[in-house]
C-alpha cells in the first residue's frame, strides 16, 4: 500500500470513530436503540386425566385486547370437533369428541404480541353515574348470597365512602393488600372472605366484589404473567394467575393485591379471560383435565426508533437536525433497505475478486438477494428458478421469430408479470409462502437476468452459464443472510458515517492485484512443477 492510500484509508477510518466518539460521549446519545422484546410464543396443551369414552374440554385462546396483539394461531384438535366462541370479554376454545386418548393432547398454539399497560397514576374521579358501557363491571349477579352478605359486612367496617371513587378504590385495595394473607392453596371466595386469607384468584375476586358493592367499575382478569417465565422458570411452564382492572374517568388501570401494584404501568402479562366473575372455573384445576402452558419469548428482532427519535431531537447539539431519524418514516423505510446495499458490496467484491466466484453482472447478486429479503426467500428461489426454467425455452422460440432487443425484452417483462399473477394467486389460495409481499425488485432483475442467462446459453454453452449461475445465487444467498442481521441494518442506520469504513474496506479490495483462489486451484499443476 503507498503512501497516499494509506493515508486516504486512515481518514476513511478515523472519522467514523471521531464521530461515533462524539455521539456516545459529547452528545450522550445511545449506541443503538433499545430493542424491543414483546413478542411471545404460547403453547397450551390439555390431556385428559384418564382415557374417557366421550370428552368436552375448553380453555381461553388469546383476543385482540388492548395490549395484547395476536400475530397467529392454530390449534391441534386430534380427532375431536374444535369451535371457538368469541365475546368482549375473551374468546373461549372448545373442544368436544369421543375416545379422548391420555397420549395424545390437544390444543392450540398462538404468536402473540404483549404491551405493558399504559395507563398509571389515575386521578381523582368524583363522578356519581357509571355510563352504559360499563353497567356489567359493577354487576353483582354473578356473586352468591354467602358472598354477597359477607362482602357487606366488610364494607361496613373498612367504610370506603369517600365521594372520591379513587380514595374509595384505594382504601379497599390497601385492605384486601394487607389485612388478607396471601397463600399458594386453592381458595374460593367465600373461603377468603370469612377466614381473610387467600390466593390471587380469590383475593382479585374479593377486591371486584368490594369495587362493585361500591359501583366501581371492576373486573378480574385471568392470564399468564410473563415475567415469571423470562426470570424464573427454566422449562417456560407457566399457570394462570389473576389481577384486576379498574375504570377510573373511563380509564382502565392495573391493580394487583397480591403484588400490592395499583394504577402502576406492569409489563409482560398476558390476559386471556376479563370476567372472571363470571367464569369461576379458571381458578381451578378442571376435575377430568390438566394443562400444560409454555410460554418463550419470539426472536423477533424490533427496535424503539420512536423513543431514539426523541432521543435525537431533545440533545443539544447538530446532530438533532442531520440525524436519518429526523427523516419522514417512508424516507426512513427507504434508508434501511438501501444502506445495506455497501454491505452487500463488499461480500461480492470478495467473492469475485479475492475468490473468483463468476456472477451475471457485477451487482445482480446483491439485487436479487434485495429480491429474496423483500418478498420470501422459498419464493424468490422457487419464482426465480422457475423463470429461468421459462427464459430457457423462451429463448429458443423467440430465435425463431428474429425479433429485436426491445420487442424480446418487452415479451419476456409480460410473461414475468403474468407468472408473478399467477404465483401470487396459487399462494393466496394455497397459503404456500407466509409473510409475502411483492414489489417491482421481482419484474425489474427478472426481466433482466433471463435475456442475460439467454445470451449466456448460446455465447458459452450450458456448463459455463451454470456455473455463473451457481455462482450468483451463492452470493445472493450469503448476501441475504447478512440481510437478516436486523441489528446490523439499525447499526448502519443509526451511524451511516460507518459506510465511510465500507469505502475503505473497498480501497484494501480495490488494491489487490494477486492471484484469486480459484485460480490458485486451477493452475494447481502449474504451481507444482515451477516449485
Amino acid at each position: 500500500m503507498d503512501r497516499k492510500t494509506l493515508i486516504f484509508f486512515s481518514i476513511l477510518i478515523l472519522i467514523p470513530v471521531f464521530s461515533l466518539f462524539y455521539k456516545l460521549k459529547i452528545a450522550n446519545l445511545s449506541l443503538l436503540p433499545m430493542p424491543i422484546e414483546d413478542t411471545w410464543n404460547l403453547q397450551v396443551f390439555l390431556y385428559p386425566k384418564e382415557n374417557i369414552a366421550f370428552s368436552e374440554a375448553n380453555f381461553p385462546l388469546p383476543k385482540n385486547f388492548g395490549q395484547v396483539k395476536v400475530h397467529r394461531w392454530e390449534t391441534q384438535d386430534q380427532d375431536m370437533n374444535f369451535n371457538l366462541a368469541k365475546t368482549k370479554f375473551g374468546n373461549m376454545a372448545y373442544w368436544e369428541g369421543e375416545d379422548w386418548d391420555v397420549s395424545r393432547p390437544i390444543g392450540y398454539s398462538a404468536k402473540v404480541q404483549v404491551s405493558p399497560y399504559s395507563n398509571d397514576d389515575p386521578d381523582s374521579d368524583t363522578s356519581k353515574k357509571v355510563s352504559e358501557k360499563q353497567l356489567d363491571y359493577i354487576s353483582l349477579k354473578f356473586y352468591q348470597p354467602t358472598e354477597l352478605a359477607e362482602g357487606k359486612k366488610i364494607m361496613a367496617s373498612i367504610h370506603p365512602y369517600d365521594k372520591d371513587k379513587l380514595n374509595a378504590a384505594k382504601q379497599i385495595f390497601y385492605f384486601v393488600s394487607e389485612e388478607v394473607l396471601n397463600t399458594s392453596k386453592e381458595m374460593k371466595l367465600v373461603d377468603t372472605l370469612l377466614v381473610r386469607q387467600g390466593n390471587a384468584y380469590s383475593k382479585s375476586l374479593m377486591f371486584s366484589l368490594l369495587c362493585r358493592l361500591r359501583e366501581i367499575p371492576v373486573r378480574t382478569v385471568a392470564g399468564f404473567d410473563l415475567q415469571k417465565v423470562s426470570e424464573k422458570s427454566k422449562d417456560n411452564k407457566v399457570r394462570f394467575t389473576f389481577w384486576n382492572e379498574i375504570s377510573l374517568n373511563g380509564r382502565w388501570y392495573h391493580v394487583s393485591t397480591t403484588k400490592e401494584i395499583f394504577g402502576n404501568k406492569a409489563e409482560n402479562l398476558l390476559p386471556l379471560w376479563k370476567r372472571v366473575e363470571e367464569k369461576r372455573d379458571l381458578g381451578f384445576d378442571p376435575p377430568n383435565l390438566r394443562y400444560s402452558a409454555y410460554v418463550t419469548q419470539a426472536s423477533v428482532n424490533r427496535y424503539n426508533y420512536k423513543e431514539y427519535s426523541e432521543e435525537v431531537r431533545e440533545t443539544n447539539s447538530f446532530l438533532r437536525y442531520y440525524s436519518l431519524y429526523t427523516l419522514p418514516l417512508p424516507l426512513q423505510n427507504l434508508f434501511r433497505v438501501v444502506i445495506l446495499l455497501p454491505i452487500g458490496a463488499i461480500i461480492l467484491g470478495i467473492a469475485r475478486n479475492l475468490i473468483g466466484i463468476p456472477t451475471f453482472g457485477i451487482f445482480t447478486p446483491i439485487l436479487l438477494s434485495m429480491f429474496f429479503w423483500e418478498t420470501n426467500l422459498w419464493f424468490g428461489i422457487l419464482f426465480f428458478l422457475s423463470m429461468i426454467l421459462i427464459g430457457f425455452f423462451e429463448r429458443y422460440a423467440l430465435d425463431k421469430f428474429y425479433l429485436l432487443a426491445v420487442p424480446r425484452l418487452s415479451i419476456l417483462l409480460t410473461i414475468t408479470v403474468l407468472s408473478l399473477i399467477l404465483f401470487s394467486i396459487w399462494n393466496e389460495s394455497f397459503s404456500l409462502f407466509n409473510n409475502l409481499t411483492i414489489t417491482l425488485f421481482p419484474i425489474v432483475i427478472t426481466t433482466i437476468f433471463i435475456e442475460r442467462f439467454s445470451i449466456m446459453l448460446i455465447e458459452e454453452g450450458v456448463k459455463n452459464t451454470l456455473v455463473t449461475l451457481s455462482g450468483t445465487f451463492f452470493i445472493a444467498l450469503v448476501t441475504y443472510t447478512l440481510f437478516l442481521f436486523s441489528s446490523l441494518q439499525v447499526l448502519f442506520f443509526t451511524h451511516p458515517e460507518l459506510l465511510l469504513i465500507v469505502v475503505a474496506i473497498q480501497l484494501l479490495l480495490g488494491q489487490y492485484k494477486g492471484y484469486r483462489l480459484t485460480e490458485l486451484f486451477r493452475f494447481r499443476e502449474i504451481f507444482s512443477k515451477l516449485q
